[in-house]
């Protein structure tokens, strides 16, 4: 298959109706805002790359990672604009280097041509955690919480506790989808609640948000509860294998 192929597979093949009306509905609200707020364009485009990212994860497709690097960079720069120094260092010092290393992982374990889906597209291979295993993250998550709350509100973090949480909970959740864990979803979920208070709470607190980026995780949350249906269906697709 050629290079032009295997690009089109990637980035428009295996689409449902429902998935790719999913997509359009997304970018288009985030340019809805973005022509009601026009000054915020760096926000935008974080929001419409990282939109592009999430969904793109939520099917199991590579190239997300390259969506998410483009994301999670101006991510940090509007975070620090806005005093949220563990956003902006979750962003910078993890998610950044996080979306070369997950490509890596990632593409040691996609479908060959025998495994590929019913669409005949590519897909990573998913897993799902055990008991034992969720204890283990349950215990990290605790002990991270804990610990980077009290670094935060050194700082003088806007707001260290919920950011703590979300940061914590959130590179957990990266580290399941480097490692293709179903369960990530679950952690996704509760970071992009925690999110959505977060810049709900600087508007409250401030009067000032950034409103593409709100919207967005918005998206996210919505779009977290279909990826973890979603990787349901690719771990039990996987197992059957």
């Amino acid at each position: 298959m050629s290079l032009t192929a295997k690009l089109k597979d990637e980035f428009f093949g295996g689409w449902t109706k429902f998935e790719a009306l999913w997509l359009c509905f997304f970018l288009t609200i985030q340019l809805v805002i973005f022509a009601i707020q026009p000054d915020g364009w760096i926000a935008t485009i974080a929001a419409i790359t990282g939109i592009l990212c999430v969904v793109f994860v939520g099917k199991g497709k590579i190239s997300n990672y390259l969506f998410g690097l483009i994301s999670v960079s101006l991510y940090a720069y509007t975070s620090y604009t806005f005093g949220l120094y563990g956003e902006m260092q979750l962003n910078l010092l993890v998610y950044v280097p996080v979306q070369f290393i997950g490509f890596y992982l990632w593409r040691k374990h996609m479908t060959n041509k025998n495994t590929v889906n019913s669409d005949g597209v590519e897909e990573v291979i998913a897993k799902a955690l055990n008991f034992k295993q969720w204890l283990i993250v349950i215990a990290v998550v605790l002990v991270g919480t804990y610990s980077y709350i009290k670094l935060l509100t050194r700082l003088n973090s806007a707001f260290p506790e919920l950011d703590g949480v979300t940061v914590v909970v959130s590179i957990v959740a990266q580290v399941l989808m480097m490692l293709r864990y179903r369960e990530q979803w679950a952690l996704w979920i509760i970071v992009n609640a925690l999110t959505i208070a977060l810049w709900i709470g600087m508007y409250a607190k401030t009067g000032d948000t950034s409103l593409p980026l709100l919207v967005m995780y918005i998206m996210y949350f919505c779009n977290s509860i279909y990826g973890y249906y979603n990787w349901t269906q690719l771990v039990k697709r996987h197992q059957n294998d």
